[in-house]
């Protein structure tokens, strides 16, 4: 068999678990509340390939991020736009930074290309020393920066002053602020785009839009920016059907908002209600909670009962993170909890 090149040789398979459920809550996936009723097209021909540029798509976030269509570029979710800049920026050997933990994801786009992934280490309880994120990046020289904010998978939100901080003080790299979940947390810096020429910054509508299944994201970045990211992106990279979705959708941002604050509740209660259990609960801002359970094999405990929750191990312990469900959903996995504690699960 002939070999796999040695960045990717190495790599492991992305597998999702297949496993029946009755509450799932380990992907941050969203309510469908936007396309309840379905999807009618008008002209819809499959037979053509869709609008390359994305343009309809692409005014219509415009008006909801507060820019122009021209500073978007759209893609298959922000993973593949994240992808796209390490991979224009990025040759064998170059560095990327970020904190750690973060999104996983970072650091396999930059084993791909045969960048060298450095991460730096949060504090104790998970917040984000933006200090150490420009010290490493003055000493390093990093192609890229990447701040994920609200960090996925701890829920940390970075002031918006720090994201300022790092951009004064590191003008040499491109800077990708990821805000995959700032929806639930009106964090966004979107409006600093034409004021940093390094700034990116990624948006999706998988979380807070709830349309994780169609794949649509956005990276946002001055004019000039994103017509050099555009000389690697793929032709008819997003699909007729997901960016017909996307545009009904944002035609209702009033749902999104409404959607938002319901969660930001929910989350409350919930992180309320596991502090009550014992649990060890971080402060997020995002549609899902990090926890530390005093129970062990929580994970798998509640697997048996039915009720999906992703299992982190970092640093030699183990963590949890879990997605903000329905009110109903988090009801279930607060009884299934309950069971496992008074040991009617073992």
């Amino acid at each position: 068999m002939i070999k796999l090149k040695p960045s990717v040789e190495k790599l492991n398979a992305y597998f999702v678990n297949d496993v029946p459920y009755k509450v799932k809550l380990d992907a941050n996936e969203g309510s469908n509340y936007l396309l309840q009723g379905g999807l009618n097209i008008e002209d819809f021909n499959p037979n053509l390939y869709p609008d390359s540029d994305s343009k309809l798509l692409r005014e219509k976030m415009a008006l909801y991020y507060g820019c122009n269509p021209e500073n978007i570029l759209a893609g298959n979710g922000s993973s593949e736009l994240i992808n796209m800049v390490i991979n224009a920026y990025c040759e064998k050997g170059d560095k990327v930074t970020s904190f750690v933990p973060s999104f996983s994801m970072y650091q396999t786009y930059c084993d791909l290309c045969g960048a060298e992934y450095e991460g730096v280490e949060t504090e104790k309880d998970f917040s984000q020393n933006i200090d150490k994120l420009i010290d490493k990046s003055l000493e390093i020289n990093p192609k890229i920066v990447i701040l994920c904010t609200p960090n996925n998978p701890t829920g940390y939100v970075t002031a918006k002053q720090d994201i300022i901080k790092l951009l004064d003080n590191v003008k040499d790299s491109i800077i990708i602020i990821d805000e995959a979940y700032v929806d639930f947390c009106e964090n966004s810096i979107v409006n600093l785009i034409n004021n940093y020429e390094q700034l990116i910054v990624m948006r999706t509508l998988s979380k807070a839009f709830g349309l994780a299944g169609l794949r649509v994201g956005a990276m946002i970045a001055n004019e000039d920016l994103v017509r050099q990211i555009w000389k690697v992106k793929v032709p008819y990279n997003i699909n007729i059907l997901s960016q017909c979705a996307a545009v009904k959708s944002l035609e209702n941002i009033n749902l999104v908002n409404l959607y938002t604050k319901e969660v930001a509740i929910l989350r409350e209660e919930l992180m309320n209600n596991l502090k009550k259990l014992n649990f060890t609960v971080y402060d997020s801002g995002s549609n899902f909670i990090f926890i530390k359970s005093p129970v062990d094999n929580l994970y798998e405990k509640l697997m048996i009962c039915g009720v999906l929750i992703r299992k982190i191990n970092y640093n030699s312990d183990i963590y949890y993170r879990i997605t903000v469900g329905t009110k109903e959903e988090n009801e279930i996995l607060l009884t299934e909890i309950k069971n496992i504690i008074s040991g009617e699960i073992v």
